[in-house]
């Protein structure tokens, strides 16, 4: 059918066709599989066959299957383009990657394929030999007979010894896809093998240093900083990991530029490395952009303006994110002057969510996996999008080999505003095993975990029993009245957000309102100043006190001692026993925070409440993050005060058992979720994505390609990249040239395009142009008349010579070739329709409309041979819903219509189509052409998506015909756009700029 199609649309260009080229089989078949079978949670379902399209027997390789709550257990894949010419035998098996199993299907034989038609789908039952016939829109498909009596041919052996490790598994009887269902593992190599190096990049080192009087330079270790303070074991913990530690980060101590060699010194003796910033750009780093700007809307506070803290409309923002940028800029060249082969970098917090980008920019060493951790929230895309530099961030953090969160609603939000704001649609949760999640961005896949940190057990129990900590403890008992008074209280910073004037409200109101509680309460309220933002500080003490005042007026001074941290307590004393010594005191713990992320003194309370076998209650904000982990305390809701008084009214009445109970089950959690858990697992999946970095398997996933050209290619081998020389090497050497490029994707970014789709869609009469260097070097590859140079899209004739109509000479295809314009022509030709092709829009418009009006945000392009339903603008997970209802639909109606219909969550549209109309048909036509005029000696074919596959098979189809093959050697180059997992091309290009560059080095040769 297809070669038909070419027959008669090269008889309509008017082209002599050369009947030996014409005998050829098939060039392609669109094959899409469905299996219904039961999985277990983190299993996936693959299609695995002896196709290099289909994985050549290895699983890990073969076509991965998606489901859906509304479809389970029905598993399936998008179409894939196979080109064989022979009966094609596969299996379904199904993976867990965690484990490294693989479940072959249970057949005693293999299923077989063999190809009618050019569009087919596959219906089956797993394990079950009695499978639909696979269907075909344009030729029944029948089930060929086998030599031996109807037994398949089993697939090719695989000596187990060999096929073990990172990429390999193996069957019970070591064949790989062989009768029966036995089970394999996976070689692991998840811990990398090799001694690596952990640099810990922070905003701030956790080291102080200061310059005693003699001149010299000294220092101490921060207690409070999260990774090294002896509270919960960072220090000792750290030098567990079998790796060592580097700490990255600045002084929060100015050092003069004639002493930082000295304090370099000095801090290397503690494995900290410095970066050093001018005091101005220090100071814009740590009172500007970050927290001024993001550290609010990572909380869910939107602000009326972004006025930079300066009391502005938004004019400040640019030159604060400026200095933010620059500062990340200053963090990242510092630490890729340390890195080295196979480090492991591991980035900390919203300050530096731009290093990833930055550190990925600089090209780091090979092998260096780079992980970043938010300990703060991550709001969902509704607030993330009030965030100036949205994108910016995001991409920041999206460079990044692995991305971590406390909770798995941060890590949800994150991926829901990749989605959204990048436009990542089915990109984001890709390939999820074991539980995993991961992101699909620019051909990596970046690792989504979520794990909450602890605090280390040892470490506190130690502490408790030193004397100190009984010092204080007798002080603060003394002072509360222990034994007469039920103790309430908490430690909170000085920031509207943790809560602490909420507290004091809720506690008055309950004085008021309980009068049973005013001789039997106190409350101990200890508040530490906000370093990073002192007049915010100092705003919330004043209102602090405010309120302590009146409930003392109220009802006396033994119903409240406050503290904070500078006034009543000496900055000295505040230290780690001091805390614990206040957790021993209080009967009842205390949170209101509005919003928190990481707050681990709850986790310090339970187990100090724990190991003193003492009765405590916790009562949390629902919208701190550890409120999700201690199932056992009590939750509130801080906006609602009168709330708040119930819960604690509650707590305080609870029985002795409900609160041993409730301590128990915390005690449980944070025992067990320790600090050096949590270290473990980060650096564990750090180890894992440089596992894979070395084995070439993901992030950067080498593309595979599907077709043997002669013997300079073989499919199932990895694609090279083009190498520029040689393209301009064989371009001089021909004397006949065809050039066929894509437009979106390959000539345009396509994110560009989107974004102008969103834009602008049917406001301006034209979608986006490529760039003037692109028009102005196609313009010299269309002026030689050795070339033959064709422009084909997705787009109508007019958009398409709208935007390229001003270079001469150059070839165009609207519509994928269904409206042609000839090189150096000036008329437009256009394929013919059937009746049954002319009537198609008229059943497929009311199905259309239908869906319009209940997905707002849609709207319609209509061409001579499509029909597109297009949802850019409109919510992507609702979009994207209807889009699958909508496919359904119009499959079910337009059967038999002579249509072809797809759905693109890449190009968020459904297409109706004229079947048979596609680019591999155009391309084979105009490459048909340019033969009959001269011998064609140099092919260039470039495109990006599944569209362009077409032209990229029917391409290699035709060259590889003998007639050709030989005078195209070595001047044969089918090229795809950016990674993916498999391409009919020859070669591989990083992305739409590379092409560019190819382009404009092909124009450079012209000049010369």
């Amino acid at each position: 059918a297809t070669m038909r199609s070419v027959r008669s649309f090269g008889a309509h260009l008017g082209m002599p066709l050369v009947d030996e080229l014409l005998a050829a089989p098939p060039l392609f078949v669109r094959v899409s599989f469905e299996v219904s079978v039961e999985t277990e949670w983190g299993e996936t379902v693959a299609v695995v066959g002896d196709a290099a399209q289909l994985g050549g027997w290895q699983p890990e390789h073969g076509v991965r299957m998606t489901t859906c709550e509304s479809t389970y257990p029905i598993w399936r894949c998008e179409p894939l383009l196979l080109s064989e010419d022979r009966v094609i035998e596969y299996k379904f098996v199904v993976m867990n990657e965690s484990t490294g199993t693989v479940r072959w299907e249970p057949l005693s034989h293999n299923r077989q394929l063999e190809f009618s038609g050019t569009e087919m789908q596959v219906v089956a039952d797993w394990g079950s030999p009695d499978a639909l016939p696979p269907s075909s829109s344009l030729g029944s498909l029948t089930m060929p007979a086998h030599s031996d009596g109807g037994m398949p041919r089993a697939p090719p052996r695989v000596d187990s010894a060999t096929n073990t490790g990172a990429h390999g598994a193996t069957c019970a009887d070591g064949g790989a896809g062989t009768a029966g269902a036995g089970t394999g593992t996976a070689g692991a190599g998840a811990s990398g093998g090799t001694p690596c190096r952990l640099l810990v990049v922070q905003q701030h080192l956790p080291f102080n240093v200061q310059r005693a009087a003699d001149g010299s330079w000294g220092g101490s270790w921060d207690e409070w900083d999260l990774l090294v303070t002896s509270a919960q074991g960072g220090r000792h913990l750290m030098g567990s990991l079998d790796v060592e530690v580097i700490f990255v980060g600045s002084l929060r101590q100015r050092v003069p530029e004639e002493a930082q060699e000295e304090v370099t010194a000095l801090l290397a003796k503690y494995n900290c490395s410095p970066v050093f910033l001018t005091e101005h750009l220090y100071n814009e780093h740590c009172d500007g952009y970050g927290p001024t700007i993001l550290l609010p809307i990572l909380h869910n506070q939107i602000p009326d303006r972004h006025g930079g803290g300066k009391g502005g409309d938004g004019i400040y923002v640019s030159s604060l994110y400026a200095a933010y940028v620059k500062a990340n800029e200053a963090f990242a060249e510092a630490t890729l002057r340390l890195s080295r082969p196979g480090d492991l970098i591991w980035v900390h917090a919203y300050p530096l969510m731009l290093v990833p980008a930055a550190l990925r920019a600089r090209h780091p060493p090979a092998h260096v996996v780079i992980s970043f951790f938010l300990h703060s929230p991550c709001p969902s895309p509704e607030v993330w999008r009030v965030i100036p530099h949205r994108a910016e961030l995001l991409r920041g953090m999206l460079a990044a080999d692995v991305v971590g969160f406390h909770l798995f609603e941060y890590a949800r939000h994150f991926m829901t505003s990749c989605r959204r704001l990048l436009g990542l649609g089915d990109h984001v949760g890709s390939e999820a095993a074991g539980g995993a999640l991961s992101i699909d961005y620019h051909g990596r896949q970046v690792t989504i975990t979520v794990s909450h940190v602890g605090i280390d057990r040892d470490v506190l129990c130690h502490r408790l029993d030193l004397p100190e900590v009984q010092t204080h403890e007798a002080r603060l008992r003394e002072r509360c009245r222990v034994g007469e008074r039920i103790v309430v209280g908490g430690v909170e910073m000085l920031n509207p957000l943790q809560g602490a004037q909420i507290k004091l409200l809720a506690y008055e109101k309950l004085l008021e309102n309980y009068a049973m509680w005013r001789p039997r309460l106190t409350m101990l309220q200890v508040c530490f100043p906000d370093r990073a933002r002192p007049n915010l500080s100092a705003r919330a003490s004043a209102d602090n006190r405010l309120v302590v005042r009146r409930i003392q007026q109220a009802f006396g001074d033994d119903a409240i001692h406050y503290m904070e941290i500078g006034e009543e307590i000496e900055p000295e004393s505040w230290t780690v026993n001091f805390r614990l010594a206040l957790f021993r005191v209080i009967d009842l713990l205390l949170n209101c925070a509005m919003k928190d992320g990481l707050n681990l003194l709850p986790f310090e309370y339970v187990l100090t409440k724990s190991v003193q076998k003492s009765s405590g209650a916790v009562v949390l904000s629902e919208f701190v993050g550890c409120a999700h982990v201690l199932n056992g305390c009590v939750r509130i809701n801080p906006f609602n005060i009168e709330h708040v008084v119930e819960q604690l009214d509650s707590a305080l009445s609870m029985s002795p058992n409900e609160r041993a109970a409730r301590l128990s089950k915390d005690y449980t959690f944070v025992s067990s979720n320790t600090t050096s858990a949590w270290l473990n697992v980060a650096v564990q999946d750090m180890r894992r994505a440089r596992a894979c970095l070395t084995a070439g398997k993901t992030p950067s996933r080498s593309t595979l390609g599907l077709c043997d050209f002669g013997t300079e290619t073989l499919a199932g081998q990895p694609l090279p990249t083009l190498s520029p020389e040689a393209l301009v090497r064989a371009y001089w050497q021909a004397n006949r040239r065809l050039i066929v490029l894509g437009l979106d994707g390959t000539l345009i970014q396509q994110e560009k395009v989107l974004d102008h789709l969103k834009l602008f869609h049917d406001f301006i009469g034209r979608s986006l142009a490529p760039p003037p260097a692109a028009l102005h070097c196609l313009q010299a590859l269309a002026s030689d008349p050795a070339n033959s140079v064709h422009v084909i899209s997705g787009r109508g004739a007019r958009d398409l010579e709208a935007c390229l109509g001003s270079v001469r000479g150059l070839g165009l295809a609207a519509e994928l070739g269904f409206c042609v314009l000839r090189p150096h022509g000036d008329v437009w030709t256009k394929r013919e329709l059937t009746p049954t092709q002319e009537r198609w829009k008229d059943a497929a418009r009311p199905i259309f409309e239908r869906f319009m009006l209940r997905t707002n945000g849609v709207y319609m392009q209509w061409q001579e041979s499509a029909a597109r339903w297009c949802y850019h603008n409109a919510d992507p997970d609702y979009g994207r819903f209807q889009a699958r209802q909508l496919t359904t639909a119009l499959k079910e109606h337009l059967k038999g219509a002579g249509v072809s219909i797809s759905h693109s969550s890449a190009k968020c549209q459904v297409e109706v189509r004229i079947a048979g109309v596609n680019k591999g048909t155009f391309a084979d036509a105009a490459l048909l052409e340019a033969q009959a005029a001269a011998p064609v000696d140099f092919v260039l074919c470039i495109g990006d998506d599944e569209d362009d596959e077409y032209m990229l098979s029917a391409l290699t189809a035709r060259a590889s015909h003998p007639s050709m093959l030989e005078r195209l050697h070595g001047r044969f180059f089918t090229v795809t756009v950016g990674a993916k997992e498999v391409s009919h091309g020859r070669y591989v290009v990083e992305s739409t700029r590379t092409v560019l560059k190819i382009l404009q080095t092909l124009h450079d040769a012209h000049a010369s």
